[in-house]
Order: C-alpha cells, then sequence, then structure tokens
C-alpha cells in the first residue's frame, strides 16, 4: 500500500477535477458498495441462521426468490448456473415450495409484513403456467405479505407467453422487470440475446395491454457495437413505449465471462471504454430528464405513480431480506447470507429439513450506519448530518469534511444547506463514492476496527499492502485448506471481487484458521491472494492443489509447490 493510502492521507481518496465524469478516479467500481464481516461457512452458517430465526423481525422487509435455470447463456452474465430443462425446473418449483414452508411458523419469517418480493435469476420466466400458481401460491400462503407488497417477476422476452404472463397476474404478480438491455437486434444477438427487435416489441405490446401490473425494462449501455446512436435509438424506444418504468445499466466485462473471452479472441470487438460509458450514461439522463421521466434513483426511472421500485431501493438499505432458493442471498439482522448455489447440495440439506445456506456473512460494527450511506449515495443525494442525528449524533459530516470538500470542488458533488447532491459525474461514479465515502468514516467510528484498505482505486500498491518485505510462503498448506472448503462454497468465493475476498479474511479469525488443521496463517493467505492475479486467484479456488502443482511445476519443474 502506498504512504498516503497508509496513512489515510485525504489526497488518497481525491477525485481527478480536470474531467470528473470522464476520469474522476482510476477505475470505476462494479459492484454495490455495502460493509462486509466475518464469513461463516456450510454447518456454521446454518448454525448460525437458526440461531436468528426465531428473533422477530420489526421493520420493512423484502424476499428474495431465486430460480437458478436458464434457456441460453448471455455472453456477459456471471449469474448462469443451470440449463433449462422442463422436468428439472419442475422438480426445483415443488422444492422451493418446501423451503418456504419450513420456516414459516418462525418469528423471523412470520412476525411483520414483507413489502416487496422479487423473483430473480437465472430466468424466472422459466417457470411454467403451473409452477408459477404453485410459487405464488406459497408465498400467499406461508409469508405475510403487505397489502400493498410489490411482486416482481424478473425475466426476459423469449418463451414468455400468454399463459405465463396470465398465470403471473392471477397469482399476484405486479411488476414485470424485463431485461430487454438492447432494441438493437444485431447487438442483442451478438451477445446470445435471442429475440429480435420485432419481437420485443410484440410481446411488450402484449403484456402493458393487460394494464395490471408495472412493466420495468433493463436497458444496458456499452455493448460491442453499440454505438451512441445505436443507444439514443434504446432509449426513445423505451420511452415511447406504454412503460411504467426504465433501468439503465452499465455494462461490466468481468474477467471470467464468456463476452470477455470473445472480445479477446477478436469474436466480437471491444465493448465501450470507461469515457464511452460516462458519455452513455450522461446521454440518459439528459433524454429521460427531457421527456418528463421521473428519478427514483440513479439508476431507475418511472413514468408514472405505478412504479414504484421498492425492493431495489429498499434492497440497498439496512433492511432484511428473507432469501429463498438454490443461491439466493438475502439478510438477516445485518447477517448477509446465501443458500446452497449447487443442486444436488441444496436438494439434499433440504431433505435434512434444514435451511440450506451455505455461507454467513456476520455484521460489521456500525453496518446499520454504514448501509444507510450506501443507500443513501445510490439515491442520488445524501445528509451526513441527518444521519448523524439518527446514530447519536456521531459527527459524520465533520469527520468526512476534507473528501466532501474536494469532491465538491471537483464538481462530483453540489452542497445545498445539509444536503449534498450528485452531479451528473458524481451520479456516474456513486458508487466509487460510497465506497470511499465508508472506507473514509469507518475507522474514526465508534467501536469500529479499521478497514485497512482505502479503495485507491485501480493502484497497484493498494492492492499489496500486506506483503512488503515478506519472504517465501508455501502454497501447498493454501491448496490444502481451500480443498476442505464446500465447492459450492468456492463457486460462491469465485464470483466475489478480489478485494470482497480479502475484506472478509482479514475479519476471519485465526482461530478459524487452525480448526481446519492446516497451520496456515491468516496474513501468508492475504499475502499469497494479493500477488496473484484475478484468473489465479479463480484457478486456486476452483481446483485447489491442481493449481498449487501447476504453480510449482511452472516456477520450479520438478520442485515441490511454494511462491518464491
Amino acid at each position: 500500500m502506498n504512504e498516503a493510502v497508509k496513512s489515510r492521507a485525504p489526497e488518497a481518496f481525491f477525485a481527478n477535477a480536470e474531467d470528473p465524469l470522464h476520469n474522476a478516479f482510476k477505475a470505476k467500481a462494479a459492484i454495490h458498495s455495502g460493509p462486509g464481516g466475518m464469513p461463516l461457512l456450510g454447518e456454521d452458517a446454518r448454525k448460525r441462521l437458526l440461531e436468528l430465526a426465531d428473533t422477530p423481525r420489526t421493520a420493512k422487509s423484502l424476499a428474495y426468490i431465486h430460480v437458478p435455470f436458464c434457456e441460453t447463456r448471455c455472453l456477459y452474465c456471471m449469474f448462469y448456473q443451470n440449463p433449462f430443462k422442463e422436468e428439472a425446473v419442475h422438480e426445483y418449483a415443488k422444492k422451493l415450495v418446501r423451503e418456504i414452508e419450513m420456516w414459516s411458523d418462525k418469528a423471523s419469517q412470520n412476525a411483520y409484513p414483507v413489502h416487496a418480493v422479487y423473483f430473480g435469476g437465472g430466468t424466472p420466466t422459466a417457470f411454467s403456467p403451473d409452477d408459477l400458481r404453485l410459487v405464488l401460491g406459497a408465498l400467499k400462503k406461508y409469508l405475510p405479505l403487505a397489502n400493498d407488497c410489490e411482486i416482481t417477476l424478473e425475466g426476459r422476452i423469449h418463451n414468455f407467453g400468454d399463459a405465463k404472463m396470465e398465470a403471473a397476474l392471477e397469482g399476484g404478480v405486479n411488476r414485470f422487470s424485463l431485461g430487454v438491455q438492447t432494441f438493437n437486434s444485431k447487438v442483442r444477438q451478438s451477445v446470445q440475446r435471442v429475440d429480435d427487435r420485432e419481437t420485443i416489441l410484440k410481446r411488450l405490446d402484449k403484456l402493458c395491454s393487460y394494464d395490471n401490473a408495472a412493466v420495468v425494462l433493463d436497458l444496458i449501455y456499452g455493448f460491442p457495437g453499440q454505438t451512441m446512436e445505436v443507444w439514443n435509438d434504446d432509449l426513445k424506444t423505451a420511452a415511447s413505449l406504454p412503460l411504467d418504468g426504465i433501468d439503465c445499466y452499465q455494462l461490466n466485462v468481468f474477467e471470467k465471462s464468456p463476452l470477455a473471452r470473445y472480445i479477446a479472441n477478436g469474436e466480437l470487438p471491444a465493448a465501450a471504454d470507461q469515457a464511452q460509458k460516462a458519455d452513455m450514461f450522461a446521454r440518459s439522463v439528459e433524454y429521460l430528464t427531457g421527456e418528463n421521466w421521473r428519478r427514483l434513483s440513479n439508476n431507475h426511472w418511472a413514468n408514472n405513480t405505478r412504479e414504484r421500485n421498492i425492493y431495489n431501493a429498499l434492497g440497498k438499505s439496512a433492511c432484511d431480506c428473507l432469501a429463498f432458493g438454490c443461491g439466493a442471498g438475502g439478510r438477516l439482522f445485518g447477517n448477509a447470507f446465501m443458500m446452497e448455489r449447487k443442486l444436488a447440495d441444496y436438494y439434499a440439506i433440504l431433505e435434512k429439513g434444514e435451511k440450506p445456506a451455505a455461507f454467513l456473512m456476520a455484521p460489521k460494527p456500525n453496518w446499520h450506519l454504514l448501509r444507510t450511506i450506501s443507500a443513501d449515495m445510490e439515491s442520488g443525494s445524501i445528509s451526513l448530518a441527518k444521519i448523524s442525528r439518527a446514530f447519536g449524533n456521531v459527527d459524520l459530516e465533520g469527520m468526512a469534511a476534507p473528501i466532501l470538500k474536494q469532491w465538491t470542488e471537483a464538481g462530483l458533488l453540489v452542497k445545498k444547506g445539509e444536503w449534498y447532491y450528485q452531479t451528473v459525474a458524481g451520479q456516474y461514479w456513486h458508487v466509487t463514492l460510497a465506497q470511499l465515502l465508508m472506507n473514509w468514516l469507518e475507522p474514526m467510528l465508534p467501536g469500529a476496527k479499521p478497514v485497512g484498505m482505502p479503495m485507491d482505486m485501480g493502484s497497484p500498491e493498494a492492492m499489496k499492502h500486506m506483503g512488503a518485505g515478506a519472504g517465501p510462503v508455501t502454497l501447498e498448506s493454501l491448496a490444502a485448506m481451500i480443498s476442505r472448503i464446500p465447492s459450492g462454497v468456492r463457486d460462491m468465493a469465485r464470483m466475489m471481487p478480489r478485494p470482497m475476498l480479502i475484506s472478509a479474511l482479514k475479519d476471519m479469525p485465526q482461530e478459524k484458521l487452525d480448526h481446519m488443521g492446516t497451520g496456515v496463517k491468516r496474513e501468508d493467505v492475504l499475502r499469497i491472494l494479493e500477488d496473484l492475479k484475478p484468473a489465479e486467484v479463480d484457478a486456486l479456488l476452483k481446483d485447489p492443489m491442481g493449481f498449487a502443482k501447476t504453480r510449482a511445476q511452472a516456477k520450479h519443474p520438478g520442485a515441490p509447490a511454494h511462491l518464491a
């Protein structure tokens, strides 16, 4: 870690003032900001979740239902789990109902209204009409849905026929979120989206004609071949339809995605760069504002009052989120958890009468305050003074004064009274701003431990702060330790960005590693991970012993596995 970051010098958190829209920071955070904590795995995670189950929820709450099947894999998607097979999906629907029923007598599930339900995936519209009725019926029977509960069915146009639409509406779905991404047939099909523009428009016209639920489209900017002209047409087309909402997201080309491989092999042109995506974001703000769409958050727009966006808005906050289904993620009293990602493991644990959790991350000190900051930054404006009053009059604005002042001078924020409003540039960089703000504040909060690494975005020095001057580190023992972790948990870890994975390890007590009987020290684990490239971390998690052997042979043919 460079000395400025290590000393927590404010300059390490400052933005580039010359061109804040395009170059505020070295890189743009691609994930939603939020605090992490100590991870529990497998049986430990299930035991802790069961301990929490009898504690009643007492505030706004959500429920997430995961459907881990897709007919095709879109090149850019990192959430693909299982290929679609009709019988497999039907069997899954029955198992899902069993999980929903399992804890219906627990206070954490039944003691307070659920205000929004979200079917995500995967592809929830892979459910047949009968499966939709079955699962929706279970939700009504076993969850205390609020009278005005928002029930969202996420999906795609492909194979979303009239019978499925009508079954969803009959079952109580009052919001559809459809991943159109782009209307341009050539761009869509190049990333393996199946239907063309005309098919999309025809099916949307049918869904909107029921006039019985909010219809919201996701658009993505930055695809290979998606010029500003194409993006303008996407915005214009969407705004001309009788939609209730539009969501605009930037494309993230993940290193391990098929899209990254296609681009690297020359099968597709490069995706839009940071500056081009910034311009596309700014254009969406300009166009939708000009068309009098109402801003709900930095990425969400409403055409009328039918679109409420409750799940997305509350999901960024500290509220509880019940979770059901293979690979589903939720949160209970600050504890973030995820269900088993492999169907066989999910079914096996469910058969034992247990909630099939694979991973649970306990909350850090001040997690509620930090998630409140994250949620407010997502909304486009924040009053640290208001948050301070809600959390015991800690002087957050005074603590953050150096970086807030610089971000304002750099053109990312505008201050009006006690509120800071993000400019268009600030909106584009809002996740980065949120992460930096939390990393700056957290060590100063009462009872907090230092977070260690502020997000000095893209800085190699920031990723190597644990290993300066270190000697050789054995890789075999680390691989042996990782090989003892269930494969489903390793799969989840492979999806975590490296900074998040490292942050979780920093909070893991040494006793946890000692319990695994490997003799590996936490500092050694961190040093190895920070020295490895992202693709190498992925290979280590996928096949620990194989990676150690390959690495040893590459560096020292015939020698035992180690890092020189």
